[in-house]
């Protein structure tokens, strides 16, 4: 990683989670096995029995040294953070079980936006599968394969954030009549019993119901794949 990588990482935790005053003593030996030195620098980097307070006034004179001018929003740290995290978890430098927690904070520090919401809706078919061994939006979750379905989400979110694909795109599902990526439209149909007019979603270009959504790690890929050809 690179030193504004390393400090940004530092920001967003502080923003987002209950920090550890520590990680910036962690932040002061990566910078030096960078290459990176200053006086401050290196008083930092000795300070693992110093008290908050200390580090933090040895980091902020250790940012000055350097020169480091690091100015981003809260969605900008948060989307950094993100990504920092899924790619330490698919380095295996973190663990699934963290990265996933940390991905659940960032959900709610988002306003559960849809870049993260996977995230979440895989926690609450978490508590389904506890519950009464069942899934509202990923079907092919299971307790057993967990570890394995977050791992996979992480690799995922961090290449449709490398592809920049949009909101209208993530949310197109597959139909399996016609073979394409559709955003669904409602459809009106008839029945002989109340209610006799009810809608269901179908594909806008046949008209087919037979749809799978985008929670679907399949249709993920082909959204992912369509992006890449059209890039």
């Amino acid at each position: 990683m690179t030193l504004e990588e390393l400090t940004l990482e530092i920001y967003a935790e502080r923003v987002l989670t209950y920090f550890e005053s520590k990680h910036l003593v962690v932040w002061a030996v990566n910078a030096l096995t960078l290459g990176y030195e200053s006086d401050n620098l290196y008083i930092l980097a000795g300070l693992d029995n110093a008290s908050t307070e200390e580090r933090e006034i040895y980091f902020w004179k250790s940012i000055a040294d350097l020169k480091l001018n690091i100015e981003k929003s809260e969605e900008d740290l948060m989307g950094n953070y993100a990504l920092t995290i899924a790619k330490k978890a698919i380095r295996k430098e973190v663990s699934i079980e963290y990265a996933f927690s940390q991905m659940q904070k960032i959900v709610c520090a988002s306003g559960y936006n849809y870049r993260y919401i996977a995230f979440y809706e895989i926690d609450e078919d978490l508590d389904y599968l506890n519950y009464n061994n069942s899934t509202i939006y990923n079907p092919g979750l299971t307790l057993e394969n967990l570890k394995e379905f977050i791992l996979e989400e992480m690799k995922i979110f961090v290449e449709m954030e490398g592809l920049n694909i949009s909101r209208e795109q993530r949310d197109k599902c597959y139909c399996e009549t016609c073979k394409n990526l559709t955003s669904p439209v409602t459809k009106n149909k008839f029945q002989l019993k109340k209610p006799f007019r009810y809608t269901v979603m179908a594909c806008e270009i046949c008209g087919s119901e037979k749809l799978k959504y985008n929670s679907s790690h399949d249709v993920k890929r082909k959204i992912i794949e369509q992006s890449k050809k059209n890039t």
